[in-house]
């Protein structure tokens, strides 16, 4: 499951690694979740790309995993990169976000009910992380 940075062509014709600014295409694997309770966003949901949570009756906690299984799970990360996660609510009732040790929530406080949000999930040293929430 470790990130590996892509190899780009620039225009010139020379192969180079990747980096931010590079318009690439992503890999998304939706993962629905019906399941009417507290989440944990493990490295696994992040890296899939996109959750639909469709069962929850009241407010649910939804916990980073820690910053430090993220950053083992995407060794080539440089400080700066992200990764970004999509969170659809189909539900009348959000999610609270709950940071993960290691984890700076930045930004908006939840995925609204009946709604969406993207989480950037930022390298910002060796173990600490910022989620940005938007």
């Amino acid at each position: 499951m470790a990130g590996t940075r892509a190899m780009v062509q620039d225009a010139g014709g020379l192969v180079r690694v990747g980096r931010a600014g590079d318009n690439r295409l992503e890999l998304v694997i939706p993962q629905i979740i019906a399941a009417d309770a507290v989440d944990t966003l493990t490295v696994a949901k992040i890296a899939n790309g996109l959750l639909a949570y469709t069962g929850f009756t009241a407010a649910r906690n939804l916990t980073t995993d820690t910053a430090v299984n993220i950053i083992a799970a995407f060794p080539n990360m440089d400080i700066g990169d992200s990764i970004s996660l999509q969170i659809g609510i189909s539900v009348a009732f959000a999610g609270t976000l709950v940071a993960g040790a290691g984890i700076t929530l930045k930004g908006k406080a939840a995925v609204p009910a009946s709604g969406a949000a993207t989480l950037f999930f930022t390298k910002t040293a060796t173990t600490t992380m910022d989620c940005l929430c938007i």
